[in-house]
């Protein structure tokens, strides 16, 4: 839906999304609008002028044109507008990829914020000939069946971003309840359910998504209360099992924070939980090439020092905080090797 105000005629312009049209079409009563998000995708708020006479700081703001309505619910409100109750917060929450412990890919073909994704085993072979350290420096991970929780899995970091706070954690015994509040406790991940699923961290037990829709999306609902084995251990109990642990640490080096995505500094910031989840390709991709050449195509990546072929699919996955809101995604290059 889209809301277009030309300073005369207000235009409220509405269609159904392809689910909406489906629940319609039953006739059985299941169409019934109970819930309703406002998203801002189109809105660049570097354009407020600060400086300008009183009155017209937003002017170039207002004259943005207003995305139409579209139907693919996959790529509308990717960015949602959230209303927080507490209007003395002077920081809010972020979700960021933990490229630390899992570095992106690098590179002219890399995706830019991303990683390589080998989806089965003769893949994988090819590239740890040819770089025996890719999944642990070069951006790659592995999916297929087999590979090890460190090779294959997505590690995101929740909590305050910012040199202004000290060191601590969100939900620690001594946070105040407005951080607690910021803390992040459930997470909503969608991915191309055609290309890739889910795993559990350690085990990597193939998880089940809520649901899948239309468009092949999977949605995978991970809540701390019910699937603590997906987030982070934390000393405070705040965190589930996962590893690698998301802590304050002690020593001799004194008290900080060690592999955090969040805090410009090891010791400014504050912690809030950690989602850790591994990547397996889907047994299309890994047993037909018929996906990569009806969405991808063919490319060549240098891999060490190895100019290789592969055939490619680009996509991404979204995580996003259920209870914050915050969203992040993370393009991912799927690679077959094919001679």
């Amino acid at each position: 839906m889209a809301f277009l105000d030309n300073s005369g005629d207000i235009i409220l312009d509405a269609v159904l999304t392809d689910e909406g049209r489906r629940r319609l079409a039953m006739g059985d009563g299941s169409f019934r609008i109970t819930k309703f998000a406002l998203g801002d995708d189109e809105i660049d708020y570097s354009l407020y002028v600060p400086v300008t006479a009183s009155g017209y700081e937003d002017t170039r703001i207002l004259q943005l044109p207003v995305f139409e309505a579209f139907t693919n619910n996959t790529t509308s409100l990717k960015n949602r507008v959230l209303s927080y109750a507490d209007n003395s917060l002077l920081y809010l929450p972020v979700v960021k990829l933990n490229s630390t412990l899992a570095p992106t890919a690098t590179g002219g073909t890399a995706p830019v914020g991303g990683y390589y994704v080998s989806v089965d085993s003769t893949t994988t072979d090819q590239i740890e000939r040819s770089d025996k350290t890719a999944a642990a420096s070069s951006g790659y991970r592995f999916a297929q069946a087999g590979a090890s929780a460190d090779q294959s899995r997505l590690i995101l970091d929740q909590g305050l971003d910012t040199a202004d706070l000290a060191l601590g954690l969100l939900a620690g015994a001594s946070s105040n309840q407005q951080e607690q509040a910021l803390y992040e406790s459930a997470y909503l991940v969608e991915v191309d359910s055609r290309l890739i699923g889910l795993t559990t961290p350690s085990d990597l037990t193939v998880a089940q998504p809520s649901f899948i829709d239309d468009d092949n999306i999977a949605t995978y609902y991970f809540s701390l209360g019910t699937d603590s084995s997906y987030f982070a251990r934390q000393k405070d109990g705040k965190g589930g099992s996962a590893e690698p642990a998301y802590e304050i640490i002690s020593d001799s080096n004194g008290t900080r924070s060690q592999n955090s995505a969040i805090g410009p500094t090891n010791t400014t910031g504050r912690l809030g939980s950690r989602l850790v989840f591994g990547l397996r390709s889907s047994l299309n991709l890994q047993n037909s090439q018929e996906l990569f050449t009806k969405l991808g195509g063919t490319t060549s990546i240098t891999v060490g020092s190895t100019p290789t072929s592969f055939s490619f699919i680009n996509t991404v996955i979204r995580i996003t905080g259920f209870n914050t809101g915050y969203r992040v995604e993370v393009p991912l290059k799927l690679l077959k090797y094919t001679s």
